[in-house]
């Protein structure tokens, strides 16, 4: 079998938690080995059980590893496992880090990220919160995680999106059974605009109930922090801010109506210390974040002396200035094309390139063309 054939396998098996799967790659350091060993060796290495052993030497797993490799190649989904350095790093540090992730998009394991989550069902109040604070932090370069789901969810991921920045979708599925199968379009306007979607689950995996507890500590382990906008006092988003809590993440909280059962939860996270947030900036001054500190421009064709000097003059900008930019230097410099090549409304793409030439980063010229200064 391949190498990686072999990581399918053991992130394939049922029963065998992560933590037990990381401790056997500690004792065997490669799957290619556990693969390999004996009915006697798996019975005398510690921690496993019983159960754990025929599951290890169950032979229909084993015979489904070269259809599961097949998907992989079908629908254009990699694999990093634990060992590989753009694994990411804030995740591998949990106490229970997946010892693969399944992945479509851009792995970028060096962006800030935040994780914003929130109930399935939500208020027209918690909707406009939702939507509004993912923008206003992908606006400054933030990366926006969450789970795909209905509700909160959703309308993160679309709120960074409509701000042309990247989010992260964590699924609780294989990344070929996309759940709800209504953010079917969701998931492919998240990976057409550079984002990324990660499962530790292989393609075949369908969206079974046990698996979201499970997928949260991924969504807050990549995070910096995870801000909860509305949820019962029962809810999957107070699991994800328990992770964030145990993996020494910040949590906050966006607080509601307290007669509402949707704010139950987050105003009980307030009162219990999670900070309350108002706006973007209530996040950001948690942290020593300054926004984007690099620039890459889109093609390779772009002016050489643009390269050599993007890093200082583009520092701190935000991911929607920095959007803009990769439109003008890839030949549109007047309104029109501007707003049809960067997708922002006229009064966004405005605000913008407003805040660029107060920047002294671009400048108009006669007949509303615009150009960078280099």
């Amino acid at each position: 079998m391949r190498e990686i054939e072999y990581w399918i396998w053991l992130t394939s098996l049922e029963g065998l938690s992560s933590k037990k799967a990381l401790n056997l790659l500690e004792t065997y350091r490669n799957p290619e080995v556990i693969y390999g060993l004996s009915e006697s060796e798996l019975q005398n290495t510690r921690g496993l059980t019983e159960k754990n052993v025929k599951e290890l030497l169950n032979s229909n797993k084993r015979e489904r590893v070269g259809s599961i490799y097949q998907m992989l190649v079908r629908y254009n989904i990699k694999m990093v496992n634990i060992f590989e350095e753009n694994y990411p790093q804030k995740l591998k540090n949990i106490y229970d880090p997946p010892i693969a992730l399944y992945y479509r998009g851009n792995l970028d394991s060096d962006s800030f990220s935040i994780a914003v989550v929130g109930s399935r069902r939500t208020t027209g109040y918690g909707a406009n919160t939702a939507r509004k604070l993912s923008y206003d932090l992908a606006m400054r370069g933030v990366t926006i995680v969450s789970g795909l789901a209905r509700g909160i969810d959703s309308i993160a991921h679309k709120g960074c999106l409509d701000a042309g920045g990247k989010t992260i979708a964590v699924l609780g599925s294989g990344l070929d059974n996309i759940y709800p199968p209504e953010n079917a379009g969701l998931f492919k306007d998240i990976i057409d605009s550079g984002g990324l979607a990660l499962s530790e689950y292989p393609p075949g995996m369908p969206p079974l109930q046990h698996n979201f507890p499970a997928r949260n500590r991924i969504i807050s382990g990549i995070s910096g922090g995870v801000v909860v906008i509305e949820a019962a006092k029962r809810s999957g988003s107070l699991i994800t801010a328990g992770c964030a809590l145990e993996q020494g993440r910040e949590v906050f909280a966006v607080p509601g109506n307290i007669d509402c059962a949707y704010s139950m939860g987050t105003n009980q996270l307030i009162k219990e210390g999670a900070k309350l947030v108002l706006n973007a900036t209530d996040v950001l001054e948690e942290f020593e974040y300054n926004g984007i500190q690099n620039f890459t421009p889109v093609q390779g064709d772009i002016d050489e002396k643009i390269s050599k000097k993007y890093l200082n003059l583009f520092k701190g900008l935000s991911a929607g200035e920095i959007k803009i930019l990769k439109v003008i230097f890839n030949g549109a410099n007047n309104i029109d094309e501007i707003l049809e090549r960067s997708n922002f409304s006229a009064k966004d793409a405005s605000s913008i390139l407003f805040m660029l030439e107060m920047k002294g980063v671009i400048k108009q010229n006669p007949g509303k063309l615009f150009e960078v200064i280099i």
